[in-house]
C-alpha cells in the first residue's frame, strides 16, 4: 500500500523524545552445583520424607569492579567491545514433602538461603551506558536436587541451578521522531437496562374478526 507523504505530513510533525535506547541484547546462562544448607522453622520437618525440591528467584545482578576494552572479530569487522563483570544474587528455597509422625502429610518450606556468583560477558557497553540482566521466564530455567543429608532442623543438599538471563546494555537518548500527541479515548457509560415485556405473537388473520 502506498503511501500518502502529503496526507502523513499533516496528520505527525517533528515531536522530541527521551527514551532507552538499547546498544546491546544477549542471553546468558548461570549454570552451578552447589552444596547448601538449608535450615527449617524448629520442629518442623517431616518424620519420613518423600519428596525434595527447590525454587530460584534472581535476586540482584549488578556489575563488579571497572570494565575492560577488547578488541574482536565479528563477521569481517574488527570492534572494540567491553568485557563486563557481573554479580548475581540468587535465592533458594528447598520445598520438603513428607510424613509426619502421625501420620499427615504436609509441605513444609525452608528459610531462603543466598547463593552469589560473578560471570563476564563481552558487550557493546561504552562508558555512561547501563547494563542490566533480569532472569526469562520460561522452561529452561531449572532448580534440582540430587543427594541430601538431614541434621535436626536443616537439611544439606547438593543443588544444580540454571537460569537464562536476558542482559541488556541502555543508554536514555532524546530522539526527533513524525509523531502527533495521543488524546484520552472516550468515557465509555455502561449502563444496565430494564427488560422490555416482549408480547406472544398475534394471529390478525382470524383476530380480530374483519367485517
Amino acid at each position: 500500500m502506498a503511501i500518502n507523504l502529503q496526507q502523513f505530513a499533516q496528520e505527525f510533525s517533528p515531536e522530541c523524545i527521551q527514551v532507552c535506547k538499547v546498544y546491546d541484547w544477549t542471553t546468558n546462562v548461570v549454570s552451578l552445583t552447589q552444596d547448601i544448607p538449608f535450615t527449617f522453622p524448629t520442629g518442623s520437618l517431616p518424620t519420613t520424607i518423600s519428596q525434595v525440591n527447590c525454587v530460584t528467584t534472581l535476586l540482584e545482578c549488578a556489575e563488579e569492579g571497572p570494565r575492560r576494552d577488547i578488541e574482536c572479530v565479528v563477521g569481517d569487522e574488527r570492534v572494540t567491545l567491553q568485557v563486563v563483570t557481573l554479580s548475581k544474587t540468587i535465592q533458594v528455597v528447598l520445598e520438603v514433602t513428607g510424613t509426619s509422625g502421625t501420620g499427615t502429610q504436609t509441605t513444609i518450606t525452608s528459610n531462603p538461603t543466598l547463593i552469589t556468583t560473578s560471570e563476564e560477558v563481552i558487550l557493546c557497553a561504552p562508558e555512561g551506558t547501563t547494563v542490566s540482566c533480569t532472569a526469562t521466564q520460561n522452561a529452561f530455567n531449572v532448580c534440582r536436587v540430587g543427594s541430601f543429608t538431614r541434621n535436626g532442623d536443616t537439611i544439606t543438599a547438593t543443588v544444580f541451578i540454571r537460569v537464562c538471563q536476558n542482559i541488556v546494555v541502555t543508554f536514555e537518548v532524546i530522539l526527533e521522531v513524525a509523531a502527533k500527541f495521543c488524546q484520552p479515548r472516550p468515557k465509555i457509560v455502561c449502563e444496565e437496562e430494564c427488560a422490555v415485556d416482549v408480547f406472544p405473537p398475534q394471529c390478525p388473520s382470524i383476530f380480530p374478526a374483519q367485517g
